[in-house]
């Protein structure tokens, strides 16, 4: 419980210290291997899951600027709503906007949305601001925990609940947003003190605000009644309604009785049919065979009314020769 308490007056101060000061500034300085070190060991104690090497912002790597991005917004508060459509330019520059947009009102950092999309080591600059934010608020409830642990000894077994590291890092990020919350709640006291201050001191007539909890109490009466009569109506609707589907289901069935009958029944011209059925079959080959002879018959004509052509034009040119 004392650790609990430490955490959360460190966070509390660090969040109160976070929203005092002035928004952050990007400079346009190259960027140095001291900083992508640096982010590198923050991002390994705050525990994020991928391995991140120096040599991932050597060249644009959008995907991974953009999952530590939304991953850094998480720890810093659950509840915020990112929009995670990266695949085109649009959705990427309106991801960004957004995350910017929701750190500088909540967080008071602001981003470089230009270095952001380069996705190189000038990028790195961008998150290193949100992520030594998240690990200065860790470094400093740690401290406050060792420092009640000096003064108040406890018993820190495998069984305790601070001996999971992951636990205690949740801990210390819901700290760090109720602390911030209750910062800005706090802010606030003052014009709701007022407010409160001069409704209280009002003189409300006692006869106008009974009257008006009486008219209040008669139209919360007829909405109820309204209500009732609109679910007596859904019922009476959902009565009718079922009605109709037994009344269409009962129709289903005998018709798929029907049916069934129909299919295991033998028709009575079934044996006719079949009987004319095989007199068509040989009357068509009988058709067919006759239609085949006199095909080549016909052909057969053709042919002699040719040859007989040509002996009667031999005939008549040598006819024509003789004379």
């Amino acid at each position: 419980r004392h650790r609990l308490s430490a955490l959360s007056a460190s966070a509390a101060a660090l969040a109160a210290r976070g929203r005092r000061r002035r928004p952050y500034s990007s400079s346009p300085a190259a960027m140095s291997y001291r900083e992508l070190r640096n982010f590198k060991e923050i991002m390994a104690t705050l525990g994020y899951p991928r391995l991140i090497s120096i040599e991932n912002f050597k060249v644009p790597h959008f995907e991974l600027v953009a999952d530590i991005l939304i991953w850094l917004c998480q720890r810093y508060d659950k509840n915020m709503e990112i929009l995670d459509e990266i695949r085109t330019e649009q959705d990427r520059v309106v991801f960004l906007k957004s995350v910017a947009e929701q750190l500088l009102v909540k967080a008071r950092i602001k981003l470089n949305l230009k270095n952001l999309y380069a996705s190189n080591g000038f990028a790195v600059r961008e998150l290193l601001k949100l992520a030594t934010m998240l690990h200065d608020a860790y470094r400093d409830a740690k401290t406050d925990v060792d420092e009640s642990d000096e003064t108040t000894p406890a018993d820190i077994g495998p069984g305790h609940k601070f001996a999971d590291l992951k636990l205690t890092r949740s801990l210390a990020t819901d700290i760090t947003k109720y602390g911030a919350r209750l910062h800005e709640l706090l802010g606030s006291h003052a014009d709701t003190k007022e407010a409160a201050a001069r409704a209280l001191g009002k003189n409300f007539d006692v006869d106008t605000l009974q009257k008006h909890l009486h008219r209040m109490v008669e139209s919360v009466a007829e909405q109820t009644e309204q209500m009732d009569s609109m679910l007596g109506n859904v019922g009476q609707d959902e009565a009718n309604l079922q009605v109709k589907i037994d009344k269409k289901k009962g129709e289903l069935d005998r018709h798929q009785k029907r049916l069934q009958s129909l299919q295991t029944v033998r028709p009575a011209f079934m044996d006719e049919y079949e009987r004319l059925e095989a007199e068509l079959s040989a009357q068509y080959a009988l058709y067919v065979q006759s239609w085949r002879n006199l095909s080549y018959l016909e052909n057969e004509l053709d042919t002699i009314n040719a040859l007989e052509q040509e002996k009667i034009a031999e005939n008549d040119r040598q006819l024509k020769h003789m004379q």
